[in-house]
């Protein structure tokens, strides 16, 4: 079954219009987001900058060659994110009351 997704400034502009824009929930879920996007895109540029096979020497000049360890954190963070965005679709979906704007017949044909 497809699902619609929701970008992040499309929930911001839902919020707004569902009337939980200043929800303390609300905010607090999209600052959570946004320090974790912020986190997700140093992770990818150090994984870009770096090689992503890393070198360790756990005995004296022997070389063991292992994954970046950050590439394995990412997908943590992804999910995290992720999460932080359902939770902000839940409360707009939830807690809020879509906004009825314009006149009645506009509305009829809008099937609001």
């Amino acid at each position: 079954m497809a699902r619609k997704t929701a970008t992040y400034k499309e929930l911001m502009q839902m919020a707004e219009d569902y009337g939980v824009s200043e929800n303390a929930l609300f905010l607090s879920a999209a600052n959570n987001y946004q320090i974790q996007k912020k986190l997700i895109d140093r992770i990818s540029e150090t994984i870009e900058q770096d090689e992503t096979i890393v070198a360790k020497e756990y005995v004296k000049d022997r070389e063991n060659l292992q994954a970046h360890p950050l590439i394995k954190e990412l997908p943590k963070h992804i999910d995290s994110a992720n999460k932080s965005l359902a939770m902000m679709l839940d409360i707009v979906t939830k807690l809020g009351e879509k906004k009825i704007t314009g006149d009645k017949l506009s509305q009829f044909t809008n099937g609001q």
